[in-house]
């Protein structure tokens, strides 16, 4: 997965933020490049973190004696009242459904 932000027109002017899924690492750890930061997961650890309803993934990465960066990725769940456009590329809403059950509660007289 890959996000970027856009500060002008140049590639130089581009910055990134990569979730990378590799085998090379066995808990979550975080790389920084002039350009971009890119976090790496386990790949068993993201397969389960996407095909679950675990909602995000934590890990702590040294970085010196006293400091420590503390990792967090969470599930960007589409907005309820969003659009298609603004929904692309994100997880069903968990609380979408227990809306639509509480409208039909309501609908039929029922106190949710």
């Amino acid at each position: 997965m890959e996000e970027k932000i856009s500060l002008g027109t140049g590639d130089d002017e581009t910055f990134r933020y990569i979730l990378e899924s590799t085998g090379a690492v066995s808990t979550p750890r975080a790389v920084s490049t002039p350009r971009a930061v890119i976090v790496q997961v386990p790949p068993d650890t993201v397969m389960r973190w996407a095909s679950t309803d675990q909602i995000g993934i934590e890990g702590e990465q040294a970085v010196d004696n006293q400091t420590s960066l503390q990792i967090l990725i969470e599930k960007d769940f589409a907005c309820i009242d969003g659009t298609d456009e603004q929904n692309a590329d994100t997880f069903p809403n968990p609380l979408i459904e227990e809306r639509k059950l509480s409208e039909i509660s309501s609908e039929r007289g029922f106190s949710p």
